[in-house]
C-alpha cells in the first residue's frame, strides 16, 4: 500500500510538473495562448509559421523533461492519439493559411527498453500530397492530422497504421491510409509495402482526396482488422481523375488484414461492422 501511495504521488507531482514546464518555457506564451492565436485570422502566415515552432518547441521540451509517456494536455486544438501497444503516441495540429490551405505540426513520442524518445516531424517547404510508393522521412514530412493508430505484428512485421485527414486547399481536401515504422532507436518513418491492391499492385499508403465540401469515411474496426472506407467517384466520367469532383457512391471498400499484409475488397457489405 505504501509502494502505491509512492507511485501515485510520483505521477502526480510528474503531471503538475509537465503543467508548468509547458507554460513557462517560452516566457508568459504558453502553449493554450499560442493555439489561440493561430485560430485567428489577425496574423501573417509567417507569424502564424513562427508560432507553431515555437508551440513544437515548447511539446518536445516538456516531453524531453517529463518522465510520462503519452500526457493529455486538454488542448482542443491538439490532436493526440496512442497506438494499442502502448509505444506510440502522436500529437498534431493544424491551422489555416491566408490561402485556405492548412499548415500542420506533429511530435511523435516513442517508448523505448529505458526511457522515451521525442521527434517533432518537419516539413521542409510547404505540405503535399504523398505518393503511393515512396519512403518518407520524419524531416521530410508531407503534413497531416492523425486521428487512429493500430500496431500490426506479424513474424518480422512490426508497423502502425495511420489514419489520417489534410486540408490540402479550398478545392479539396483528402484523408490517408499510412504505414509508421519505428526503428530500434525510436525513430520514425513513413511508408511500407503492406496495402495489396487488385492484381500485382502493392502500396506503402492510400490517399483519398475529394471535394472539399463533402465528407468521407475512412475508419479502422479493431474487432475486426479491417480499414472500413467510402468509394470514391467523379460527379460524371468527364471528370475522371480531376479530384475537386470527387465524392461517396454511398458503398464501401475495404483493406483486410492478413498474415501481416492488407487485402482490397471492394463494394462490401459494410452495415453490420459500423
Amino acid at each position: 500500500e505504501i509502494r502505491k501511495m509512492k507511485n501515485l504521488i510520483c505521477k502526480f507531482i510528474n503531471v503538475i510538473l509537465l503543467m508548468f514546464v509547458c507554460h513557462t518555457l517560452a516566457g508568459q506564451e504558453s502553449l493554450h495562448d499560442i493555439f489561440i492565436q493561430l485560430k485567428g485570422d489577425s496574423l501573417a502566415d509567417a507569424q502564424k509559421l513562427t508560432l507553431t515552432k515555437k508551440a513544437e518547441k515548447i511539446l518536445v521540451d516538456s516531453l524531453k523533461k517529463t518522465k510520462l509517456f503519452a500526457p493529455s494536455f486538454n488542448h482542443p486544438e491538439m490532436g493526440r492519439v496512442l497506438s494499442d501497444d502502448n509505444k506510440v503516441c502522436i500529437y498534431s495540429w493544424a491551422f489555416q493559411l491566408s490561402d485556405k490551405s492548412y499548415y500542420y505540426s506533429s511530435i511523435v513520442q516513442t517508448k523505448l527498453r529505458k526511457g522515451f524518445r521525442v521527434e517533432a516531424l518537419t516539413i521542409k517547404k510547404s505540405p503535399f500530397v504523398p505518393q503511393p510508393t515512396e519512403r518518407i522521412q520524419r524531416h521530410n514530412w508531407y503534413g497531416a492530422l492523425y486521428y487512429k493508430i493500430a500496431h500490426v505484428k506479424y513474424r518480422r512485421d512490426n508497423y502502425y497504421i495511420l489514419l489520417g485527414w489534410a486540408g490540402l486547399s479550398s478545392i479539396t481536401h483528402y484523408k490517408l491510409i499510412e504505414v509508421l515504422r519505428v526503428d530500434k532507436s525510436g525513430r520514425p518513418s513513413f511508408g511500407k509495402q503492406v496495402l495489396k491492391k487488385k492484381g500485382r499492385q502493392t502500396w506503402s499508403r492510400h490517399v483519398f482526396e475529394y471535394n472539399a465540401e463533402g465528407k468521407i469515411v475512412l475508419n479502422y474496426d479493431d474487432a475486426a482488422k479491417m480499414i472500413v472506407f467510402d468509394h470514391l467517384v467523379p460527379e460524371s466520367m468527364m471528370y475522371t481523375d480531376i479530384p475537386s469532383y470527387y465524392g461517396p457512391d454511398f458503398t464501401y471498400d475495404t483493406y483486410n488484414l492478413h498474415e501481416g499484409k492488407w487485402y482490397f475488397n471492394d463494394n462490401v457489405d459494410v452495415r453490420n461492422k459500423e
